[in-house]
């Protein structure tokens, strides 16, 4: 079938593509509004109808390999994050169809835990060492999507939009969220191939970003790519590897963009795995996945770890 087809030559180009991009520019405080990492196994499956709710937790701890803007101060390369994210996301399927497809409309709202440690440099140029930590409020994001099921292929098309609600304050502080507006765009594919049990997803996307006012900073538009490949390895349980990849494709401008367009990408590969049961008659679907990032400019480079469990109700 020519749906069978289509994912594994997609996802083979988009490899390529990104390997061909020339490094482009990083945003405002070295992080994207988009998490890197959400999609995985399932990437392009939109449920049956109903209500889901998902409890995230994710942790990531990394090393800046450049100075990066940070509100009205520079973090000088060597800084330290240990950053932990606890989301709650609900996501409605009605019954009604839309298109041929079902339509899904969420809304995730995450509160976390920002440990920095650095040297910092402030508007006068002067330079000392501190650390600063705390929880807060993130970034509430909205999202719609909508979904096909063609035999063994499905996908979807998404918007979702970041609300910059989260705990933010100029300078070298714990923030949470990024005090800055966003919309991605993007699609996603599961392709299940039965006779083997093999599973293969990818998912691309394009984020806007707008203007953080409070710091007149205007970071670029991003590009990212994320794709799992895994097999089934008993009833339920599917067991294999995850990536993600990220590139800006323009330049970060504004009077805040002290440091010029920064050139930046990075990369990322690692082991995830799925597995989906019954408890009494509630589906529960469970998550794991590691990744590794590598091939870092101008930006955070590190590992995270992401948990997921969702239910239906």
């Amino acid at each position: 079938m020519r749906a069978h087809a289509n994912p594994i030559t997609f996802l083979a180009s988009a490899i390529a593509l990104l390997a061909a991009m020339p490094q482009a520019n990083a945003d405002e405080f070295g992080f994207s509004t988009y998490g890197l990492g959400a999609a995985a196994f399932g990437a392009g499956v939109t449920p049956p109808a109903g209500i889901y709710i998902t409890s995230v937790s994710g942790f990531y701890q990394g090393e800046i390999n450049t100075p990066v803007t940070f509100g009205d101060v520079t973090l000088q390369a060597g800084a330290k994050v240990r950053f932990f994210q606890q989301a709650l996301n609900g996501l409605y399927v009605p019954e009604q169809k839309v298109l041929g497809g079902n339509l899904g409309i969420g809304v995730t709202i995450p509160v976390g835990h920002n440990d920095l440690s650095a040297t910092i440099t402030g508007p006068l140029g002067n330079s000392f060492h501190d650390e600063t930590a705390g929880w807060g409020l993130g970034d509430i994001t909205t999202r719609m999507q909508l979904g096909w099921q063609d035999g063994d292929f499905a996908h979807l098309t998404y918007v979702q939009v970041v609300a910059p609600s989260g705990r933010y304050a100029v300078g070298f502080q714990p923030i949470i969220g990024l005090s800055r507006p966003g919309i991605d765009t993007g699609w996603a594919f599961t392709w299940i191939e039965k006779t083997s049990k093999l599973q293969f997803n990818g998912a691309v996307g394009v984020t806007f970003n707008f203007e953080n006012v409070t710091t007149d900073y205007q970071s670029g538009t991003d590009f990212h790519a994320e794709w799992a490949v895994g097999r089934e390895v008993s009833p339920g349980l599917v067991v294999g590897v995850v990536g993600y990849d990220y590139r800006q494709l323009t330049g970060d401008s504004g009077s805040g963009a002290v440091l010029g367009p920064l050139e930046g990408s990075v990369d990322a590969i690692g082991g995830g795995a799925s597995y989906t049961t019954l408890v009494g008659k509630t589906p529960l679907i469970l998550n794991a996945r590691y990744y590794q990032e590598y091939n870092v400019e101008r930006r955070w480079d590190g590992s995270m770890t992401i948990f997921s469990g969702t239910v239906k109700f």
